[in-house]
């Protein structure tokens, strides 16, 4: 497996909102770039406005998962890890609402993508949003669902029991039916298996206030510069929109490049001898036949695609067991 150098960007603006409140955050990855044995994770998060300490809530769920996720023995399985951070996360929020707006008046989103051996893992609550841009074909694939109002009455469109206009003029439709501060967590957006990066791809997190107002090509137009440049051209674009009521708006971004040692190999071994060739093709002959053998016996051909970004809302499970080795955070 190739072996990624992961290089971060970011930049917010606070728009036409008396205050802040997006947080974010990188663990693993500097700006020179690293590829650390226990991979790399961003996070970003989103203080809901409309509820009380959106800015508190928000910069708290970061420091926590982060924290958390980073407490875990090397060995835990990725998604494991991430379900323990964003659990552990949404006691610190709820915490927070019990000593001061009350439970339910205090609340956040969050989205957060590990990388680990240039596979790419991802969880999040509310409606920030995780994309991966693909430099080979240009294209910009949305990771994660929102949980919105507009997502669950969805079903309801298709099945012909309410009109599309109805609900696109719903005037809750952007409400969020699952964020960070409740005593259980009602829906959390995961991935299903990991996807494999490539060199040239690009991982974009952002808030609403980003994915809100600029359209799809205005998302991924800038994403093939560095991460940096990639992450300030996106907050200008916002900028010159100049909307009357934008929002807080918040890219991180997370570039995966070859690392030398790959790319010092790849031209080691670009050019091999004819005798080798022939030998290499024998070889991958030989092999071909008998994975396609086993593969058709096993219905591997019925898999979906690795390359298509899955991910399934449900209810965060309950925990194997108590983890006494992750207190919850304290919320002074």
């Amino acid at each position: 497996m190739s072996r990624l150098t992961l290089q971060p960007g970011n930049a917010q603006w606070i728009g036409t909102r008396p205050e802040q409140q997006d947080a974010f955050g990188f663990a693993g990855c500097s700006a020179q770039g690293a590829n650390p044995p226990g991979g790399v994770l961003v996070v970003l998060a989103d203080g809901m406005g409309g509820l009380r300490e959106g800015r508190a809530a928000s910069q708290l769920a970061v420091k926590t998962m982060l924290e958390t996720y980073a407490a875990q023995p090397p060995a835990t399985p990725v998604p494991e890890a991430l379900a323990l951070a964003l659990r552990a996360a949404n006691r610190a929020v709820y915490a927070l609402a019990e000593t001061t707006a009350g439970v339910g008046q205090v609340g956040t989103t969050l989205v957060a993508a590990a990388v680990r051996d240039a596979q790419l893992f991802w969880i999040g609550v509310g409606d920030s949003r995780l994309y991966r841009y693909r430099a080979a074909d240009g294209s910009l694939t949305p990771c994660t669902e929102d949980h919105t109002l507009a997502n669950e009455l969805w079903p309801q469109v298709v099945a012909g029991t309410l009109d599309a206009d109805d609900l696109a003029s719903h005037p809750d439709r952007d409400a969020l039916t699952s964020f960070l501060g409740l005593a259980e967590i009602p829906l959390v957006d995961a991935s299903c298996r990991p996807l494999t990066l490539q060199p040239g791809d690009r991982l974009l997190l952002c808030s609403d206030g980003v994915d809100g107002v600029l359209s799809r090509d205005a998302l991924k137009r800038p994403l093939a510069a560095a991460p940096q440049h990639a992450a300030e051209t996106l907050i200008a674009a916002l900028r010159e929109r100049a909307l009357t009521h934008q929002d807080n708006a918040t890219v991180a971004v997370l570039a995966c490049e070859a690392s030398r040692e790959t790319s010092s190999m790849a031209s080691l071994t670009s050019r091999p001898s004819r005798g080798v060739r022939v030998a290499v093709l024998s070889a991958v002959l030989l092999l071909t036949l008998g994975a396609a053998a086993w593969f058709g016996l096993s219905g591997w051909w019925d898999r979906p695609p690795e390359d298509v970004p899955s991910s399934v809302t449900r209810p965060l499970p309950p925990p194997a067991e108590d983890q006494p080795g992750v207190p919850a955070p304290e919320t002074t």
